[in-house]
């Protein structure tokens, strides 16, 4: 079973649209996938889901910040990261991903952050985006 992180946008794209990062929050609800989340992740998915620009959204499809995170936390496992990671300096808080995949080890994080794809592989674990993703898993079946 593929250990995989998702980055906050993956996390937000899946939770709020249809498309391929629903389609692996499903996966992961059905235990195809095992998710890993930390702390500062969830942390920064409460805030961002509550900018004003995703509260219609989230009312579109019933949700309130607070189901929204609940549903993540059920479907994920915790890890409290030991070690900080500083590869990232354009946008530090990226950084933060990868402490969540190192601790998870993780086979992979799924991201549309430049910052982070641009890695490809971090520490033995890739780095794609959700297409790509989908892509592996479907040649694994």
């Amino acid at each position: 079973m593929k250990r995989i992180v998702l980055d906050t946008n993956t996390l937000i794209s899946g939770l709020l649209w249809d498309g391929k990062e629903a389609g692996i929050i499903e996966r992961t609800e059905k235990k195809e996938i095992k998710l890993f989340i930390s702390p500062a992740l969830l942390d920064e998915l409460e805030g961002v889901l509550k900018r004003e620009k995703f509260c219609k959204r989230l009312e579109g499809k019933e949700y309130t910040v607070d189901k929204a995170i609940s549903k993540i936390v059920l479907i994920a496992t915790l890890v409290e990261p030991i070690h900080k990671i500083n590869v990232i300096r354009n946008d530090p808080e990226d950084n933060r991903v990868l402490e969540c995949a190192v601790s998870a080890r993780a086979d992979i994080i799924v991201s549309g952050d430049s910052h982070l794809l641009d890695i490809k592989n971090y520490s033995g674990i890739d780095i794609m985006t959700a297409t790509e993703f989908i892509k592996k898993l479907k040649g694994h079946v």
